[in-house]
């Protein structure tokens, strides 16, 4: 068999590691959401409404995860003082997930559905449930 004519400028690359896995909450600046996840999976997304999807396991269904979505607007909504952690951070806000977490729910009406789905989410552990926020953008 011919060797493909660009095998030679692709086999002597090497990967990086891949970084571990860190169950950790993040903020997406470009997507205006938290995502967490504590388990390395694959996931299958459960839209819940505007504010939280859930990220179920694709093996179990077991949720294991989500993403909380317009951050930028629960924070203008509730005020950053109400949400902000006590600590200084050059630079950014250090926003409460889990005060976060309740302001979304608060925002949509109320239904058996959501009220499910808000409590089978895992919340990260207090004290690592703490994600930085652009500052200016919190304003």
């Amino acid at each position: 068999m011919e060797t493909h004519f660009l095998n030679e400028a692709v086999t002597g690359l090497e990967r990086p590691e891949a970084a571990p896995f860190s169950p950790l909450p993040w903020y997406n600046p470009h997507g205006d959401c938290i995502v967490y996840q504590i388990e390395d999976e694959a996931v299958v997304a459960d839209r819940v409404d505007e504010f939280l999807t859930i990220y179920r396991s694709a093996e179990d269904d077991r949720p294991i995860g989500f993403e909380l979505k317009e951050v930028m607007a629960l924070v203008r909504t509730f005020g950053c003082d109400t949400l902000r952690v006590d600590a200084e951070l050059k630079g950014d806000e250090l926003i409460s997930v889990r005060a976060l977490y309740l302001a979304a729910y608060e925002q949509v009406p109320k239904s058996i559905r959501r009220r499910q789905a808000y409590a089978s989410a895992p919340l990260p552990h207090p004290g690592r449930d703490t994600v930085a926020i652009p500052q200016q953008s919190a304003a």
